[in-house]
């Protein structure tokens, strides 16, 4: 079964860029693209929301390079791309703001939580306060937060 994840979009940000040049191994744009290529491949599965996809689509106004195109065109293959948008009761809330997770972020966290299920979820994103966040969220909600260029 594959590993399910949510891609924060300033990691799809800096990953848009044209290959014109095979990047430098241990780069961090090199990592990012590792990402998207476990994402292509398989190894993992994409969670998403319609809050997640609307901010995708606004910040990523065009796909510049091939695994870029790939991941958005999984979007729409129900197969690869889980829809996921569980209840958000208040005490949710209340958990993140003490976990200090982003407020602006909430629709990130909401989209990885998988609930009750054995599979947990990561959310990859370089962002320093959502990474601060890591060891309550996941203590709480079961979400890893994780930086994938590191």
């Amino acid at each position: 079964m594959p590993a399910l994840c949510v891609v924060d979009t300033m990691v799809l940000r800096k990953a848009n860029a044209p290959l014109k040049n095979d990047p430098r191994e241990g780069r961090a744009f090199v990592k990012r693209l590792a990402l998207l290529q476990s994402i292509r491949s398989g190894e993992r599965q994409v969670l998403m929301s319609a809050a997640l996809l609307a901010e995708y689509r606004q910040q990523v106004l065009s796909p510049r390079n091939e695994l870029i195109q790939a991941f958005f065109s999984l979007l729409d293959d129900k197969t690869r791309c889980r829809l996921n948008w569980p209840p958000w009761p208040g005490r949710h809330r209340e958990i993140q703001a003490k976990c200090q997770f982003p407020a602006e972020d909430a629709h990130v966290l909401r989209t990885a939580f998988v609930g009750d299920e054995d599979q947990k979820s990561t959310i990859f994103s370089e962002e320093g306060r959502m990474l601060k966040a890591d060891a309550c969220i996941h203590r709480h909600f079961g979400v890893h937060i994780s930086d994938p260029t590191a």
